[in-house]
């Protein structure tokens, strides 16, 4: 399901791989998201819920609170979901020790979180935003602009 019919103030996970995804996981992954989100419930009720492959690095799940909201137990199975699909692709999307740069020439990579000030001008992909509105403004901003440098 796509995020486009999703309310802006729609809850989000984001998760970040370790390495970058191939295009042959991207394509694998985006459909065991789709299956996940499209079972999703919390105490019986259908979430409305979808889910995106953002990037190489980037997965984000969301529900739109207009229909239902995500329980506790509800978003223990999203984790653990995302642990057994890290474990299937062997990647970590749980390591918060680097964070994803992108330079003007559109070139992504991982930087240790500690060395993110060295890079003022680069973009950067904040993984602590938390619902479509902010995924939409506030994603990928420039590294002096961000509130992920001290």
């Amino acid at each position: 399901m796509n995020f486009e019919n999703f309310s802006l103030d729609s809850r989000l996970w984001l998760y970040q791989t370790n390495r970058p995804l191939s295009a042959t996981e991207i394509s694998w992954a985006q459909e065991k998201l789709d299956a996940f989100t499209a079972e999703w419930t919390a105490h019986g009720a259908q979430l409305k819920a979808g889910s995106r492959v953002l990037n190489p690095y980037f997965v984000a799940i969301a529900v739109d609170l207009t229909q239902a909201n995500a329980s506790g137990c509800s978003i223990d199975a999203s984790v653990r979901f995302l642990k057994s699909l890290g474990e299937e692709l062997d990647v970590d999307f749980f390591n918060r020790t680097k964070i994803v740069l992108e330079s003007e020439a559109g070139e992504q990579r991982l930087v240790p979180f500690r060395e993110l000030a060295n890079y003022p001008n680069e973009w950067v992909y904040n993984p602590l935003v938390d619902t479509l509105g902010k995924l939409n403004s506030a994603f990928k901003v420039k590294v002096h602009e961000s509130a992920l440098v001290p």
